[in-house]
């Protein structure tokens, strides 16, 4: 019997991961939601799997037991940017380089003062480039010699905050934090698009950090183009959900499929027709249903991890303890706590107790035929 499915570390000095537990009415709830009228819909195909094997062997529906992964507020994922040195630079005869200037002035405007992260992230981009400028173009004169001393020490302070400017970018916007919450949604059967889409967003993300200048296609309006495709879907939440629910599918009808077999042998039984029916759930719901949807997202959700542990790479690390589990758990398939850790240890145990049943009945090729796990 595999262990329990429980997104949480040890007590003591460690943060708790906090989750979501779903009873029975509400998991029924999300699965109408899911669109289990719909009967090619993964919500019905998902329930009724369960609910076909409780009818066969009279053994009854264990009680919804998953966890998943809850994105911490985000006082608990963003790092305190405050500006370095505007004070400073406003005091600064700056006459001499106007695009820094103005750079400054439209910072202490009412809609620079609004900034969203995106947009604070192009601008202290546009100053590490533009106090250079101006230290070159003042040049190192007597005249010129403390006020590019001064400027020459904001820039090594804008540059040792710029990392959080950019973990900012990623994680402290609405975007991505939507993409994360799932609202209880699992993954469409055709979510080609929004897999896509959210690859793009990633990627893109990956090229631009250790971009230098600030240049097409890497501007503020490219920029914006992309978080808003992040924000127009949920995949990245409704993945992580989905490996959860499958997790959770799976573990039950082993343990539904294992508890009629304590009973005794199904093959030879004195009914035939049980086998035939348990057979017939497999083949119908599992195996041409569940099992290629199961692959996808396994696939989809190691390209995901690849891409958002690429991107993490040119990131600092989470600003506090309680973002690192979190992010290890949607990214680390070997964290036991993790629901891609998870999966894989449902999709074993789901495994060896179907072909325990199919050993007995002679149909063991069927399951080794359609098992990709």
């Amino acid at each position: 019997m595999k262990a329990s499915k429980i997104a949480s570390l040890p007590e003591g000095p460690v943060i708790r991961i906090t989750v979501n537990r779903l009873p029975i009415l509400i998991l029924v709830f999300t699965l109408n939601l899911s669109g289990c009228s719909d009967h090619t819909s993964p919500g019905y195909f998902l329930a009724e799997y369960i609910r076909r094997l409780s009818r066969v062997t009279g053994i009854d529906i264990p009680e919804p037991d998953f966890a998943i992964p809850k994105l911490p507020p985000l006082r608990q994922r963003a790092y305190p940017a405050p500006d370095i040195r505007i004070k400073a630079l406003e005091a600064l005869d700056l006459l001499k380089c106007p695009p820094l200037s103005q750079a400054v002035a439209y910072r202490n405007s009412s809609l620079g003062k609004q900034m969203l992260p995106s947009q604070h992230y192009f601008y202290e981009k546009t100053l590490l480039s533009l106090i250079p400028q101006c230290i070159d173009s003042l040049g190192q004169t007597d005249q010129n010699r403390e006020v590019t001393a001064k400027l020459q020490q904001i820039l090594r302070e804008k540059q040792a905050t710029f990392p959080a400017i950019e973990w900012n970018l990623v994680f402290a916007n609405t975007e991505v934090s939507k993409q994360l919450n799932s609202q209880g949604r699992l993954l469409s059967t055709n979510d080609q698009a929004n897999f896509q889409g959210t690859r793009e967003a990633l990627n893109y993300l990956t090229r631009l950090l250790p971009h230098q200048l600030v240049e097409p296609p890497y501007t503020s309006t490219d920029l914006e183009n992309h978080l808003q495709q992040v924000a127009a879907n949920r995949y990245l939440g409704e993945l992580i959900y989905t490996a959860a629910l499958l997790s959770q599918t799976l573990d039950n009808a082993a343990n539904i499929l294992q508890l009629r077999l304590k009973k005794g042998p199904v093959c030879p039984a004195a009914d035939p027709a049980e086998a035939e029916r348990l057979y017939n759930v497999f083949r119908l719901f599992y195996r041409e249903k569940i099992q290629p949807y199961l692959a996808r997202v396994d696939q989809q959700g190691i390209i995901i991890r690849n891409d958002i542990n690429r991107l993490l790479s040119l990131l600092p690390a989470a600003p506090q303890e309680e973002m690192r589990r979190y992010l290890s758990l949607i990214t680390q398939a070997l964290n036991i706590n993790s629901p891609w850790y998870q999966l894989e240890q449902s999709i074993k145990h789901h495994t060896t107790i179907w072909a325990e049943f199919l050993d007995q009945c002679g149909k063991a090729p069927a399951l080794q035929m359609n098992q990709s796990h």
